[in-house]
């Protein structure tokens, strides 16, 4: 069954247009949300975790204001309980440490 030229480079034509106009849709979606794209996950942030095993983890989870305890194992994630108030936020580990030493000085110093 021979081809024809002309119906094949019209399909390739065609099928180059359906790939532009669909690179074109995704750059238009990503531009009209500024700041945010659909993967960026800014309304969804894990606020601590803790591990409870080599592949099980306490998780708490910031989904909009409201905060969740998720238990994450190997074959599933599932939801423990909602916080009635959110965590506060954690101090960074270099003030901990300092303080940890500042203390530590001040009991050497005092004996």
């Amino acid at each position: 069954m021979p081809y024809d030229a002309d119906s094949l480079t019209s399909l390739t034509l065609a099928i180059a247009v359906i790939v532009v106009l669909l690179w074109g849709a995704v750059w238009l979606v990503r531009r009209s949300r500024p700041g945010a794209s659909p993967w960026d996950g800014r309304d969804c942030a894990v606020v601590r975790s803790l591990a409870l095993g080599p592949r099980e983890r306490l998780v708490v989870v910031r989904v909009g204001a409201r905060h969740l305890v998720v238990g994450v194992g190997s074959a599933q994630v599932s939801l423990l309980c909602e916080l009635d108030q959110p965590l506060p936020p954690r101090a960074p580990a270099e003030q901990k440490f300092g303080e940890a030493i500042r203390k530590a000085i001040e009991q050497w110093r005092g004996q």
